[in-house]
């Protein structure tokens, strides 16, 4: 006979409702986030607009970047957007990414991640029933039925969340051509998205592309959405000449980074003279490393478009990256010149200031470093130069406050509290910085407290 303990029991119930849970949570954890300029402002461009027809604030809706090659975008609670690299690369067109991200903005205005819980809740209860009565079963002696019974109410749980899902999905579906319709886009590539990944319901839950798990198909649900679309007005509206040519260069950029270089040479060969080819080799010539080639390459990108400041940051990132920090320089000062409302362009600079360890670039360094924490207030590695350059100016106590906002937004509290005490002492009473190092003291201690 097998004896199962309760906690066992217990394990394989909550792995069942994981299962259920399917992508989301395993993609977030399974992916990385990058940062890139380029590919945020690009989203950016896409998303504000649909965000302001479905009337939802652009700033309330954070955009990250997920390095997963799968195809894949989701929303989760806070309305944050996640977006994964395969999603970029495999389009086969902007309208298609534009579609994906209107759908996602549609389960933002309509609370669906929200909603779930109550579709969780509802699914809960055959889980606990059949699991007391499969318990009951195995201690009668039969573990085989007492499995099959909990397995039964497994089956009707996902069947609910399941249901619920479907119907989330075409509500997505229809939001997103009434945000695409009020700015005047097609919804044809949301269609043809979802065309894409039709025949893969049939695969297994392993085999299967995260969206399509995430996202459940149907007939009726593309058959609905594709009649929507084909009545609008803007059906056949086409992507613009210069929406082609970024999403060209973004997904060249991301062959360059995400892609083995001899891959890439191969999805980009010397005989093709492209700029977005040009760019993916300059990348992929970095990343060999053979520097001499990547910055001709980077000369002859910035020789066709003399004003584009993402091949200024290429440059002083290759420059940098390879112990010519001083040279970085001029590269991206000309990047923030072309693009100051760019937070990450700034960090570059205020970065290879500060790596060249003299002190008279500090001043500079701070107020770069100043203006990329007002547009980016968590950004924990902002603080960590902002200490540094601070510190080269000989200004202590804002130096050690920039330490504690650091381990303020990395959650590490003891220490945010500590170093914002060291701060109160050498910070004149009353002013904001002298404030904020009471309030991290407050908040730190009180949280530490709650543990």
């Amino acid at each position: 006979m097998v004896r199962l303990s309760f906690f066992r029991l217990t394990s394989i119930v909550v792995t069942g409702i994981l299962l259920i849970l399917g992508g989301i949570s395993q993609a977030a954890a399974q992916a990385s986030g990058i940062r890139d300029t380029e590919i945020e402002l690009y989203l950016r461009k896409y998303a504000d607009p649909l965000l302001k027809s479905a009337g939802i604030p652009p700033e309330t809706v954070p955009i990250y970047i997920l390095s997963d090659p799968s195809i894949n975008a989701f929303v989760t609670r806070g309305s944050s957007m996640y977006i994964h690299t395969g999603l970029l690369v495999e389009a086969d067109r902007p309208g298609q990414v534009e579609g994906v991200i209107a759908h996602e903005i549609g389960h933002i205005a309509g609370g669906h991640v929200a909603r779930m819980g109550d579709a969780f809740a509802s699914a809960s209860t055959p889980i606990l029933v059949t699991m007391g009565l499969g318990l009951l079963a195995m201690i009668a002696g039969s573990p085989d039925a007492g499995m099959a019974i909990i397995s039964s109410g497994q089956h009707i749980a996902e069947r609910t969340i399941l249901r619920h899902s479907r119907i989330q999905e075409s509500s997505a579906d229809q939001a997103a051509v009434t945000y695409l319709d009020r700015i005047g886009q097609s919804g044809l590539g949301l269609v043809e998205m979802t065309e894409k990944f039709r025949h893969m319901e049939v695969l297994s839950a392993r085999n299967q592309n995260p969206y399509v798990r995430t996202h459940p198909l149907s007939s009726d649900r593309i058959a609905s959405l594709t009649n929507r679309v084909i009545e609008s007005p803007y059906a056949n509206v086409p992507d613009s000449p210069e929406d082609l040519f970024a999403f060209k260069m973004i997904q060249a950029k991301l062959h360059g980074f995400m892609n083995k270089p001899e891959i890439t040479f191969r999805l980009h060969p010397e005989s093709d003279r492209s700029l977005p080819s040009l760019y993916a080799r300059a990348i992929a010539h970095y990343r060999i490393p053979n520097i001499d080639k990547a910055v001709a390459d980077v000369e002859n990108l910035l020789a066709i478009q003399p004003n584009n400041p993402y091949f200024y940051e290429l440059m002083g990132q290759i420059l940098f990256e390879y112990g010519r920090t001083e040279e970085s320089i001029p590269f991206h000062q000309k990047s923030v010149d072309l693009l100051p409302s760019a937070p990450l362009f700034r960090l570059n600079l205020a970065q290879s200031m500060l790596a060249t360890e003299k002190t008279h670039y500090a001043g500079d360094a701070v107020k770069h470093l100043e203006k990329t924490i007002q547009v980016e207030k968590g950004n924990a590695y902002a603080w960590h130069l902002l200490a540094i350059a601070y510190a080269r100016g000989n200004e202590v106590g804002k130096a050690d406050l920039a330490t504690a906002e650091r381990y303020f937004y990395n959650r590490r509290l003891p220490q945010a509290a500590q170093f914002a005490m060291r701060a109160r002492k050498d910070l004149e009473k009353g002013t904001p910085q002298w404030q904020r190092a009471n309030d991290i003291i407050q908040i730190a201690t009180a949280e530490v407290g709650k543990r």
